[in-house]
């Protein structure tokens, strides 16, 4: 029971960690839906779109980046340039979170590095 319970709180960190940039960026960027549920179905649709658009075979990466801003922006209920702010600021929230992450538990670049 206690391992089952355990798997459930590492797996609900896990969304939180994910779902948190992502409603950062929406209150940020002034979308009308900014709840956790509304972020994650966002953040899955943006990562479909974006496999769907690394895809193309020669702007795969500008495409990917126009889907998942679409995406985006249609499930948070706003522009498509605020859309764009969302995909572009959820990415600086999640490498912030990293950084902290790093510095709280204590992780550099040296421990990581192979001797």
């Amino acid at each position: 029971m206690s391992t089952i319970l355990i798997v459930a709180a590492v797996l609900l960190l896990a969304v939180f960690i994910l779902v948190l940039p992502v409603r950062l960026a929406a209150k940020a960027m002034g979308a009308r839906r900014c709840g956790a549920g509304w972020c994650l179905v966002s953040l899955v649709a943006a990562s479909v779109m974006e496999a769907l658009g690394l895809s193309v075979p020669v702007y795969g990466t500008i495409v990917a980046f126009l889907l998942s801003c679409a995406a985006f922006a249609a499930i948070l209920d706003t522009g498509f340039l605020r859309g764009m702010g969302i995909a572009i600021l959820h990415v600086l929230f999640s490498a912030l979170l990293l950084l902290l992450a790093a510095l709280v538990f204590g992780f550099t670049a040296f421990a990581l590095a192979p001797p």
